[in-house]
């Protein structure tokens, strides 16, 4: 399981941040205009009582995956960045297979 918590901040002016997951490989995505970085952090390999904190990018100029640890559980703990144009978002949370 992933549980994912959205840190809210507000986006830059014609940009957006997407994500998208295969099992537990996550793909942020960056774009303006035509414009696309990818960053890829594969949290596969990570076991119980791991943590990762401030995470340095590849492409982009900034991370946005604050932090990650795994639970006894097992369960895939991730705080990543939610950009936001407009009211703030109500969905700041969510449970994912994984």
């Amino acid at each position: 399981m992933i549980h994912v918590v959205y840190i809210p901040q507000v986006a830059l002016p014609g940009h957006t941040l997407t994500y998208s997951w295969a099992a537990r490989v996550l793909t942020a995505r960056l774009q303006r205009g035509e414009e696309v970085l990818e960053e890829v952090y594969d949290l596969s390999g990570l076991s119980p009582g791991d943590t990762v904190i401030g995470v340095e990018p590849e492409v982009m100029s900034f991370s946005p995956l604050i932090s990650v640890w795994v639970d006894d559980d097992h369960t895939l703990h991730v705080r990543l960045l939610r950009w936001y144009e407009g009211p703030e978002p109500d969905v700041l949370e969510e449970v994912l297979d994984g």
